[in-house]
């Protein structure tokens, strides 16, 4: 009898090795990095000159501080809606308010300057009577 050899599809006697695994490396995950938020510069100046552009006489601050953030916007390249919006609102209060003097002044230096010929007292000039204290002066009409 003559030996053959064992056929491939034989598996051999004995005990068999263990498979071979490739270790398992473990991946780090990337550390969690957050963006942080787009810079934009000017806006929360425009904001606080958008909300004093409402309030008398803190509109010229907010005509201001809007001014200062449009221009930071601008040299950034970006857009400020509340800067605007504040130049707007504070720029339309100031003319009114100066519009408002511009009427109320005048007469009010009249009445102080008639108090001030006529003294202290109630005067009646024309159809006009003026009270006139140390403190305070007075026109009324009848």
């Amino acid at each position: 009898m003559t030996s053959q050899p064992p056929s491939p599809s034989v598996p051999p006697v004995g005990p068999t090795p263990p498979p071979q695994y490739a270790p398992y490396a473990q991946t780090p995950y990337p550390p969690q990095v957050y963006a942080a938020p787009p810079s934009r510069p000017g806006r929360v100046l425009g904001i606080v000159g958008f909300v004093l552009s409402f309030v008398f006489p803190l509109d010229i601050a907010g005509l201001v501080l809007s001014i200062i953030a449009m221009v930071q916007s601008r040299r950034a390249g970006q857009k400020n809606g509340f800067a605007l919006a504040g130049i707007i609102i504070a720029s339309v209060g100031i003319l009114f308010c100066a519009a408002i003097l511009a009427l109320l002044i005048p007469p009010l230096i009249e009445v102080a300057q008639t108090c001030a010929r006529l003294g202290t007292g109630v005067h009646e000039v024309g159809n006009a009577v003026y009270t006139c204290t140390p403190t305070s002066v007075r026109k009324s009409w009848h």
